[in-house]
């Protein structure tokens, strides 16, 4: 199973699991207010209101409807906003499992320090709602009671997330080591081919090529049958010397790095991110330095995305255009800080340097957007 339907598979069933809690806290009130009776219409329609837009928050929090990371925050804080609206409007004990399913989605939204100041934020929260809006007595040891349900909802849920983002990076590093491995067996495959040609022109066409002028000159020297024979001979001589010549030609062109191979292994399990890449049908890499430089770039621009960028979809597209091959790498994040150059983009650009490369990057609509260029030989 790829790493997009795990993830996919996993947010289905944490939806399904608050959906389900949502369902039956939401049918237990409304049989207890119904049941009681005295309950003006006009509470009960904003009610009922405020759990539709519950529910409508837990799902945009879960991101059954894609969006982005703001548009998952902010069906979290509606989440929120709407289930203390509740517990204010309706005095029932166990309104505050509605933002305990709230505080188990905070993990995965925010960092682990943020979902502390969330927790207690939520906690003091619950008590001027239960005082002001009950009216009772005691209140101070409920709040304290389902504050310790938050706790463990958000202990669980960090444990979690992760251990998600551990199995995480434990594919993506997975995913850069087959992709290392297939570009050196490409080398050594490289290697041995420019070996063998070298060997058959240096060895073989030299002598091919001394056999054919010893022939010519026992052609000239020779009389009668002898003379034809060598002269059959010589012409085989030029022509297996024309064969060996082609072979090493061939062998010369064949010698091109399997790059796209290389770039697919590693972008096929990269967790989080639909990655639509596009390398051109004519891009012909002969040099490994010049592969491995490429693929080492695909590599950290993908860290980048998946540390800062909070993106879901990149695009990586790679094609040649004279004598430079380009590689244009881009998300749909937002960089909500100046762009900082870390150790992993001046590795790039030293890298690059090294192969008289060089490294642009621009920000178009608030994403990232990163451009390589190498010159190469026509």
């Amino acid at each position: 199973m790829s790493v997009m339907r795990k993830r996919e598979r996993t947010d289905f069933m944490q939806a399904g699991a608050a959906v389900l809690t949502w369902a039956t806290v939401t049918g237990v009130a409304a049989w207890i207010v119904l049941r009681s009776g005295g309950t003006p219409v006009a509470t009960l329609l904003v009610c009922a209101l405020l759990a539709a837009a519950n529910l409508a928050g837990i799902l945009v929090a879960c991101g059954r409807f894609g969006g982005s990371l703001t548009g998952r925050r902010l069906g979290h804080a509606v989440m929120v906003l709407s289930a203390l609206t509740l517990g204010f409007m309706l005095p029932l004990d166990f309104m505050p499992i509605y933002t305990i399913i709230w505080m188990a989605m905070t993990p995965g939204l925010y960092s682990a320090r943020v979902s502390w100041w969330l927790l207690l934020a939520i906690v003091a929260a619950w008590y001027p709602v239960k005082d002001i809006g009950w009216g009772r007595d005691g209140n101070i040891f409920s709040v304290i009671l389902y504050g310790t349900f938050h706790l463990f909802a958000m202990l669980a849920a960090r444990a979690a997330v992760e251990a998600e983002e551990a199995r995480d990076r434990a594919e993506f590093l997975n995913s850069e080591l087959l992709a290392s491995q297939h570009l050196l067996s490409e080398a050594s495959r490289q290697g041995e081919r420019t070996r063998i040609a070298r060997d058959l022109h240096d060895l073989l066409g030299h002598h091919l090529t001394a056999l054919s002028i010893n022939l010519q000159i026992a052609e000239r020297v020779a009389d009668g049958e002898a003379k034809e024979r060598i002269a059959e001979s010589r012409a085989l001589a030029r022509l297996l010397l024309s064969d060996v010549r082609d072979a090493v030609s061939t062998l010369r062109e064949e010698s091109a790095v399997d790059f796209a191979r290389a770039v697919s292994l590693l972008v096929e399990r990269v967790p989080r991110l639909d990655i639509h890449l596009d390398v051109a049908d004519d891009l012909s890499i002969d040099e490994f330095e010049v592969a491995e430089s490429l693929l080492r770039c695909v590599q950290e621009a993908l860290t980048n995305t998946l540390r800062h960028a909070s993106a879901s979809r990149s695009w990586i597209r790679l094609w040649r255009e004279g004598d430079e091959i380009h590689l244009e790498i881009r998300d749909d994040g937002s960089q909500s800080k100046p762009l900082v150059e870390g150790n992993g983009l001046k590795g790039m650009r030293e890298r690059l340097a090294v192969l008289r490369g060089t490294l642009v990057l621009d920000t178009v609509d608030d994403a990232l957007q990163v451009h390589v260029t190498i010159p190469v030989a026509g």
